[in-house]
């Protein structure tokens, strides 16, 4: 999504890290962490935190460090997404199958807590300032309090929009909020660019995640590379079901009566349906863009470089994406 050749090289230094850095002596694992890295994303969050370096005066003399450094974010993101995975009973993860589903919930548990511990230790060899390894810690705290609060609301109508965009805001707004904000502040940005990136970054953070949600709904599962539909049956109520529901035409309670009763693989066609004609999709996708456009009024005040112009580009290719 960022295009640049210098980041582009950065970022397969990242993947050559996450190949080497994480394997241990146990063949088993180093067998397992060869399968994860075969389905390697798009390091969105390395990328972000190697263009908000650019913003700082010691960028070109901090290079081996911020690698370090976006590697450890990329380990916290991708243990993330193993328990995510196992959560949601997922099969499918970027066109492959699964951790959990290939090795079993109790190993993906496991690999994950790995990754973490892993990333922890990078971290300290890093020697990172106290001020940035706090606000990292914060956000692993902020990640699993949005998954819990998620998990609460399940199979609930009663979730608000802001109940879904404050747990949205702690498991994927704050990552993008640090990985794009951490780089400047190791490349000693000034106070106020460091904080504007991070609110930038929390701005696109919002963007991405209902974009997410959205395609659940817009998108083609070959495409997005991962389960579409099994959110709603496992009972996870993202925006358009909850736009859907506070919708004034016939269709909301027809469908008050499906979820009450649980969504299955028979019925699940005449949700979203219900949905669709609620005027639910379009409304989310105005919320996409609201969060969109609040990323860009914050990232134009920014000094004039080409980390700017990334960021800029970055906007549209968040909500025209199909996976």
């Amino acid at each position: 999504m960022l295009n640049d050749k210098e980041l582009e090289l950065q970022l397969q230094v990242v993947r050559k890290r996450l190949s080497t850095d994480l394997k241990s002596g146990n063949h088993h694992l180093n067998e397992s962490l060869d399968y994860l890295a075969e389905s390697s994303g798009k390091m969105l969050r390395p990328a972000l935190l190697l263009t908000g370096s650019r913003f700082g005066r010691l960028y070109e003399k901090n290079i081996d460090e911020l690698i370090k450094l976006a590697t450890a974010i990329e380990t916290l993101h991708i243990a993330t997404l193993l328990h995510d995975d196992v959560i949601d009973d997922s099969k499918l993860r970027r066109g492959k199958e699964s951790v959990q589903s290939k090795y079993s919930k109790e190993y993906a548990i496991y690999m994950g807590d790995y990754l973490l511990s892993r990333c922890f230790l990078m971290l300290t060899e890093l020697q990172i300032p106290k001020e940035l390894a706090v606000a990292l810690a914060k956000v692993v705290s902020r990640i699993c309090i949005g998954e819990m609060g998620q998990f609460k609301f399940r199979n609930s109508l009663a979730l608000t929009p802001m109940g879904y965009l404050r747990n949205i805001s702690g498991k994927t707004a704050a990552l993008f909020a640090i990985a794009l904000s951490a780089g400047s502040y190791i490349t000693k940005s000034s106070r106020d660019v460091t904080k504007r990136l991070a609110h930038a970054g929390y701005q696109i953070g919002m963007a991405f995640q209902i974009i997410d949600d959205l395609l659940d709904y817009t998108g083609d599962e070959n495409m997005v590379g991962k389960d579409l539909k099994s959110d709603l049956i496992k009972g996870y109520y993202t925006m358009p079901v909850i736009f859907a529901l506070e919708s004034e035409n016939s269709n909301k309670t027809e469908l008050t009566k499906i979820l009450e009763s649980g969504v299955t693989k028979d019925n699940i066609d005449s949700v979203i349906a219900l949905i669709k004609g609620s005027g639910a999709i379009e409304r989310t996708r105005k919320l996409a863009l609201r969060y969109h456009d609040r990323a860009i009024n914050v990232i134009n005040p920014l000094p004039e470089n080409s980390a700017k112009n990334m960021l800029l580009n970055l906007m549209p290719k968040l909500i025209e994406r199909v996976n």
